[in-house]
């Protein structure tokens, strides 16, 4: 099994087995991710993707925060299929680092990025996102949230008192 060195003429030429080179030819060990993570992703990921678009309006910068949650979702896995409500726990980490990357995005431009979430609470402005730009219905909305149809109706009713008139037009960069 172990390469052995030869002459060849003048120079000396290198001779490895064929297991050696088979070996060293195999491709990296790859991961195998547990069928219920792989199953949340596929479920999740087209909406996840939507809704941090909306947010940091960038598509480049979406893949990646959203890629990175999902990253970061895979290393905790076990404690997240083991809550009460792992989408709920992915929610609040994908807005965690969507968070994190619209501060970044604002303090390098005049306008701001994610308006909604600057008038309104976290979880109303998830709610008008998710329903009146995503056009998600509440148990859509709920589903990803990890929460009840209820409170995702129940926070947008808070956000149409809130701001009365302005939710139901259609979407503009100032909201």
């Amino acid at each position: 099994m172990f390469a052995t060195l030869r002459r060849c003429g003048n120079r000396p030429v290198l001779v490895c087995p064929e297991a050696v080179i088979e070996e060293a030819a195999a491709p990296a060990v790859e991961p195998v991710l547990p069928v219920e993570y792989r199953a949340f992703c596929l479920l999740h990921q087209e909406r996840y993707m939507r809704y941090t678009r909306e947010r940091v309006q960038d598509m480049r910068m979406s893949r990646q925060v959203v890629g990175e949650a999902l990253g970061n979702l895979a290393m905790i896995w076990p404690a997240v299929i083991s809550s009460p409500r792992p989408a709920a726990v992915a929610w609040r980490l994908l807005n965690t680092l969507i968070s994190s990357e619209v501060r970044h995005l604002e303090s390098q431009v005049e306008e701001p990025v994610d308006a909604v979430h600057q008038v309104l609470p976290s979880a109303q402005a998830d709610a008008v996102i998710l329903r009146c730009r995503l056009q998600l219905d509440d148990r859509q909305a709920a589903e990803l949230m990890g929460v009840e149809a209820s409170a995702v109706a129940s926070q947008l009713l808070m956000a149409e008192r809130t701001m009365p008139g302005v939710l139901t037009a259609p979407p503009s960069r100032s909201l």
